[in-house]
C-alpha cells in the first residue's frame, strides 16, 4: 500500500495543475472563509455569527468546506484521465503491477485527500469556534458534521473517479461530471412538480445532504418569527430524508461508483 501511494504522490507533486488548484482552492478558502465569518446585522433579534460559535460552528464550516469539493472531484478526474492518455497505466502494467494494484492506489490518494480534507475542516472549525465562542463546553456537540464532510468528499470523488474511468479523456469527463450534476438538478425540480421525493435519492442530493446548511431559525431571538420557521423547517425535514438513511445511502453510492471504476478497470484496454 505504502509503495503505491508513493507512486501516486510522486505523480501527483510532479503534475503543476495540482499546484495551480491547491494554491486557488486555498486562497478562496481563506479568503471567502474570513468574509463571511465578519458577516453582522445591526438587529436585536438576529445574531448570524451564531453560526461560527460552538456547536453550531461544525455544521457551518463543513456546509462552507463541501463548495470546495468540486475542486477535489476536477483534480481526480485530471490525474486519472491524464495516466490513460499518457498511458501512464499500461507501463504500471509492465513494470508489474496489477490493474487492481492500480485501483488501490488512487483509492489511498482519494483516502489521503478526504483525510486532509477533514483535517482542514476539523482544524478551521476549532480556530474559529474559539474565536467567536465564550467557552467550549459544547464543543463536541455536533462535531460529527465533521465525518459526515469526510463521507461527503469520498462520494464526490469516487462519482468523479468512475467518470473519469468510463471517458479516459479529461475534457469529455469534466463536461459529463458537470453534465450528470445539472441534468440531476432539473430531474429533481421536475419530480418536485409531480410531487414525487425520489430526488432525494439521487446521488449528488445524498451527498450535498450530508452537509446542509444550518437552520436559520438558529440566528433568530424573536420568540414568534422563530416558532414560525420552525414549523416551515419541520415540514420540510418530513418530506426529506432522514440523516441515518442519507449517510447509508451516500456509503452505498460511494461503493458502487468505486465498485464501477475497478470493474471498468479490469474489462477496459488501459
Amino acid at each position: 500500500m505504502n509503495r503505491l501511494l508513493k507512486i501516486e504522490i510522486t505523480k501527483l507533486l510532479s503534475y503543476s495543475t495540482f499546484w495551480v488548484l491547491t494554491g486557488i482552492a486555498g486562497g478562496f478558502y481563506v479568503l471567502i472563509l474570513g468574509a463571511v465569518t465578519q458577516i453582522n446585522f445591526n438587529i436585536a433579534e438576529i445574531d448570524p455569527q451564531i453560526y461560527w460559535r460552538f456547536p453550531v460552528v461544525w455544521q457551518s464550516i463543513s456546509y462552507y468546506s463541501s463548495w470546495f469539493n468540486l475542486l477535489l472531484a476536477l483534480l481526480i478526474i485530471i490525474l486519472t484521465a491524464n495516466d490513460f492518455v499518457f498511458r501512464t497505466l499500461r507501463q504500471h502494467v509492465i513494470d508489474g503491477l496489477s490493474r487492481q494494484d492500480i485501483f488501490v492506489s488512487k483509492l489511498a490518494l482519494m483516502l489521503v485527500f478526504a483525510g486532509i480534507a477533514f483535517g482542514v475542516n476539523l482544524l478551521a472549525g476549532f480556530f474559529i469556534g474559539s474565536i467567536f465562542s465564550k467557552g467550549y463546553q459544547d464543543i463536541f456537540k455536533d462535531i460529527y458534521f465533521i465525518f459526515l464532510y469526510f463521507i461527503n468528499v469520498m462520494g464526490i470523488m469516487s462519482f468523479a473517479y468512475f467518470i473519469a474511468v468510463a471517458m479516459k479523456k479529461t475534457g469529455i469527463s469534466i463536461v459529463l461530471f458537470a453534465g450528470v450534476y445539472i441534468f440531476e438538478l432539473i430531474l429533481r425540480g421536475y419530480l418536485a412538480l409531480l410531487n414525487l421525493n425520489f430526488g432525494q435519492f439521487l446521488p449528488f442530493k445524498v451527498f450535498s445532504n450530508l452537509c446542509t446548511a444550518p437552520s436559520l431559525k438558529k440566528m433568530i431571538a424573536d420568540p414568534m418569527i422563530k416558532q414560525s420557521l420552525e414549523q416551515s423547517i419541520q415540514l420540510q425535514s418530513e418530506q426529506g430524508t432522514p440523516l441515518e438513511l442519507n449517510t447509508l445511502l451516500a456509503i452505498a453510492y460511494t461503493g458502487l461508483f468505486l465498485y464501477l471504476s475497478y470493474y471498468l478497470l479490469q474489462k477496459r484496454d488501459l
